[in-house]
């Protein structure tokens, strides 16, 4: 008897090692992965030769006009120069922009589109509001004013089920991460 008890004592721990371990495995593989991803963003800031932060409706991209906050849901990457006139190559870009159609569902998406591959892909999913660039200056204080050396901020707060058939909701698991990014684009010089 005290050998089936101290067996099934012994089966109950490592089960509940293997819980832990799936769950400890699911935050890890989450943030780890949402962290590769917005590196890319990160990347393509620092080495941006141009930028504007404005808005996309899925077909078109227009930029906030100078005297209004300069926030909205998508981000301009100008990543070449005409070596003519030093000025943007405004016909190659990359577009990250926050796709919010499923944001209810705790799914929206942002996206990415380079004007050499006209298709969009999903870099990171399952994330929730807020969803928008900003600009800033050095202090987090929202700039009205486009200017070379401004910090352009996006904040990923993302959504993740700890397991296929766990329900959202009050007394149910779910976990919710953050992950805040501050860049500076390192032009050289600016208007």
């Amino acid at each position: 008897m005290f050998t089936l008890c101290c067996m099934g004592g012994l089966l109950a721990v490592h089960l509940m090692g293997l819980r832990e371990e799936k769950l400890l495995e699911s935050k890890a593989g989450a943030s780890d992965s949402a962290r590769r991803q917005i590196n890319q963003l990160r990347n393509d800031i620092y080495a941006a030769k141009g930028w504007q932060i404005g808005s996309w409706n899925g077909t078109a991209f227009s930029s906030i006009v100078n005297g209004n906050n300069m926030q909205g849901n998508a981000l301009m990457i100008y990543p070449l120069v005409m070596l003519s006139n030093q000025v943007v190559n405004s016909a190659n870009y990359i577009l990250y922009y926050f796709d919010t159609n499923q944001v209810a569902n705790f799914d929206g998406h942002l996206c990415y589109l380079s004007s050499t591959n006209a298709t969009s892909q999903i870099l990171v999913s399952n994330l929730i509001n807020p969803l928008f660039f900003t600009c800033e200056q050095y202090d987090g204080t929202m700039k009205t004013v486009s200017s070379y050396k401004s910090v352009i901020h996006a904040t990923f707060q993302y959504s993740q089920f700890q397991f296929p058939l766990t329900k959202v909701g009050s007394n149910c698991i779910f976990n919710s991460y953050r992950i805040d990014l501050r860049a500076t684009p390192h032009l050289p010089d600016g208007p």
